[in-house]
């Protein structure tokens, strides 16, 4: 998905000439802390709320002391750099450019969680399962075929490093609600089980239940 097809059109396009109570009345109606200033359709920066406070009523955004942060991203990108943006500079919407670098439009807080539930597969029901490894043990192949070995599927994958241990933490998400066996294959083969969340005899707590489950497995 690219940051394009969440765009929206409607929020308001700032003017340098534009007054302090003019954009605080925009912040206030669209509920947002940021907004975009364009001269001729071309993109020229955000302003955010705070800095807007420090002007006068009738004070124009031209006055502005500090100068317009230059946040925006192509239309082109993919909607997970969006994201990045997003959480690094604490945004609540996010311009969006073409190729001749005027604004088509903004990303707002709600698009970007709507499509980030999406591409997680929030709506779609499945166990999900925090693994940790080491590095090396990494192998996609192998968790699926460890996966397929109990009639399940991977539908999502996501993985992060602990740099407070150098282990490889990843959270799949099956195309069952039911993964008893699964959890049971992955510790078979070392795979540290962290967390799980779906329908199982476990009741979501491992740690209470391993001795039960290394019982079940001795049968």
């Amino acid at each position: 998905m690219l940051a394009k097809d969440i765009t929206t059109q409607g929020y308001p396009m700032l003017r340098l000439e534009d007054t302090a109570a003019f954009v605080l009345k925009c912040m206030e109606d669209f509920e947002v802390q940021h907004l975009p200033v364009v001269k001729d359709e071309y993109y020229i920066g955000l302003v955010n709320k705070e800095a807007i406070l420090d002007l006068e009523a009738k004070q124009t955004i031209a006055h502005l002391i500090e100068p317009i942060s230059r946040f925006c991203i192509n239309g082109t990108a993919h909607f997970l750099t969006a994201l990045h943006l997003f959480s690094k500079h604490q945004l609540t919407l996010l311009p969006v450019l073409n190729e001749q670098q005027e604004c088509i439009g903004v990303i707002p807080q709600k698009n970007l969680n709507d499509q980030l539930a999406q591409f997680l597969g929030l709506d779609q029901p499945g166990a999900i399962i925090v693994l940790s490894i080491l590095p090396l043990q990494y192998s996609l192949a192998e968790m699926s075929r460890l996966v397929e070995t109990n009639n399940a599927q991977i539908v999502q994958l996501n993985s992060y490093f602990d740099e407070t241990n150098g282990a490889m933490v990843i959270t799949i998400k099956l195309n069952r609600e039911e993964a008893a066996a699964v959890i049971a294959t992955f510790q078979r083969y070392d795979y540290q089980v962290l967390h799980y969340f779906g329908n199982s005899p476990l009741n979501n707590d491992l740690e209470d239940h391993y001795h039960h489950l290394m019982n079940y497995l001795d049968v």
